[in-house]
């Protein structure tokens, strides 16, 4: 009888290389996209994933946990693997996972439209991954609802949803946010501007940058709330907001930061001098003190370590809480926030 012959089906079982084949990819790019090894475009991704419903393929590793009495591997689904944050975020999950003994399966859903991240979500529960980790707030409640019905899963860096309130969640607490207005305000600032994504692009970082506005409202404290797209060009924002008198601008993310301090450049401002500005993230390399930022620091190590031990005491019948984790990370004084100009000082008098 050939290698590779399905006795129940009487037909050559699959193998990697009719999944590349058919999906019309090399063997690696079929290889890295079912190990989920990154280095793969959304669309090679959504090819592969394709290949492997219509083959019935189950690659040998997974397929040799299958006939083990429990699975040994976790599944993490991400958003991407371009920024800093969610790289830093697989590398902590998996040194967590297998401190525990588990090995991970990870996936990136690449913005792509929630049909691809239902078929990703629903490919890594049909391949017996004892839990799963969604690290996508792209992602839609109701694919979370279902793939929660089949595999323990955890939300990670993202906030609990109303329509699924079994589902546990691990974030940085929004609140902690607040030692940003409170390092800008010791410095003299009384005329603070904050950057936002749209909730459509990131509802956790929209939850944050809200509880800051509310709380800068609160104080008397915000003279400029801007909605922003990504990679948008900010030297028009940052040159309104200062010529309206804004002394310091929060910005919702590292990247951000960085735009507004290139836009500041643009218009012949000073960092600090003229205007004061913060990030948000704080992971490797951005945290360096060559950059300078002033920053907070999210708890990325612990948030991955939570995440792995729900799922952990979830597959072994421990008690978990309903709810989420709120952790908190820590401020990075950097050299873009200062004084408050003297400009701004001798106006106010």
């Amino acid at each position: 009888m050939p290698s590779g012959l399905d006795m129940q089906r009487g037909r050559r079982s699959s193998t990697i290389r009719d999944v590349a084949a058919l999906a019309g990819v090399s063997k690696s790019t079929a290889s890295r996209a079912v190990l989920g090894q990154g280095g793969v475009s959304p669309e090679n991704l959504d090819k592969v994933m394709h290949a492997i419903e219509q083959l019935d393929f189950v690659p040998n590793q997974l397929a040799r946990s299958l006939n083990a009495s429990s699975s040994t591997i976790l599944g993490l689904f991400l958003r991407h693997t371009r920024s800093p944050f969610y790289a830093h975020l697989a590398g902590a999950f998996e040194e967590s996972a297998g401190e525990r003994g588990y090995q991970v399966m990870s996936l990136a859903s690449g913005d792509q439209p929630d049909e691809a991240n239902l078929r990703s979500l629903n490919l890594m529960a049909d391949l017996h991954t004892a839990g799963l980790a969604v690290a996508a707030p792209n992602v839609d409640p109701r694919t979370i609802r279902q793939v929660a019905s089949r595999v323990p899963l955890v939300l990670v860096g993202q906030m609990g949803q109303p329509s699924n309130p079994g589902v546990p969640y691990i974030v940085p607490d929004p609140r902690a946010a607040g030692t940003l207005i409170d390092h800008v305000v010791s410095l003299g600032h009384r005329s603070i501007a904050l950057l936002a994504l749209s909730p459509e692009q990131s509802p956790t970082q929209w939850a944050r940058i809200s509880w800051m506005r509310d709380e800068l409202e609160h104080q008397g404290l915000l003279s400029g709330f801007e909605r922003i797209e990504v990679d948008q060009d900010l030297t028009e924002v940052v040159g309104a907001l200062h010529t309206a008198g804004v002394t310091a601008i929060l910005c919702p993310s590292d990247w951000v930061a960085f735009d507004a301090i290139a836009a500041a450049g643009r218009l012949g401002l000073s960092v600090p001098e003229d205007i004061s500005i913060t990030g948000y993230d704080g992971v490797p390399p951005f945290d360096h003190e060559v950059f300078g930022l002033t920053t907070y620091r999210i708890p990325v190590d612990a948030m991955a370590a939570a995440a792995v031990k729900l799922l952990d005491d979830r597959l072994h019948d421990n008690h978990v809480d309903a709810g989420g984790i709120l952790l908190r990370g820590e401020l990075i004084v950097g050299r873009t926030t200062g004084p408050v100009p003297a400009r701004s000082i001798a106006g106010r008098i």
